[in-house]
């Protein structure tokens, strides 16, 4: 019975992300803004660790908006953390890219960080965000729908 509850509860949270992403692209139609993100590749073994999340059909790396006053390193360290539940020391991780792209109707400036891991790491996905996490070659997640600054940073590595 709890877990039938549990299930329900991230349903209604999968759904929740959908319909805020909806909105958002809305207002980011109309406003056209200037965003900041920040996102982090995980790598291990000529594989770099990607995720879905539940109101996207594409694959990306773990990141998200850069909040006021904060730091894009600092956004990517806490996102990595609230999505995946990893949390790697600041000197773990290297600016690997950085660019603006148009993208959902807004100039979207994006700073990546990679760090390689000896190990893979264990992954936690809630369900609820993110709905899958794995490791992928390169070569392979290239030949998947990706975000466009995801094909810019696997492309020039």
């Amino acid at each position: 019975m709890m877990q039938r509850l549990g299930a329900l509860y991230n349903a209604v949270i999968r759904r929740g992300y959908r319909w805020g992403y909806l909105m958002l692209r809305v207002w980011w139609f109309v406003r056209r803004p200037h965003t900041r993100g920040a996102a982090v590749a995980l790598w291990h073994e000529g594989k770099v660790l990607l995720v879905r999340t539940s109101y996207r059909n594409c694959y990306s790396l773990p990141g998200g908006f850069v909040r006021r006053g904060e730091l894009p390193l600092q956004a990517a360290r806490r996102e990595l953390r609230e999505e995946l539940g990893i949390d790697l020391p600041e000197q773990t991780l290297r600016h690997a890219w950085h660019g603006t792209i148009l993208f959902e109707s807004r100039q979207d400036t994006i700073d990546i960080w990679e760090a390689s891991m000896d190990s893979p790491l264990a992954v936690h996905v809630a369900g609820r965000e993110i709905v899958w996490a794995d490791w992928m070659a390169p070569s392979a997640a290239l030949g998947r729908r990706l975000l466009p600054h995801i094909i810019a940073y696997l492309s020039q590595r």
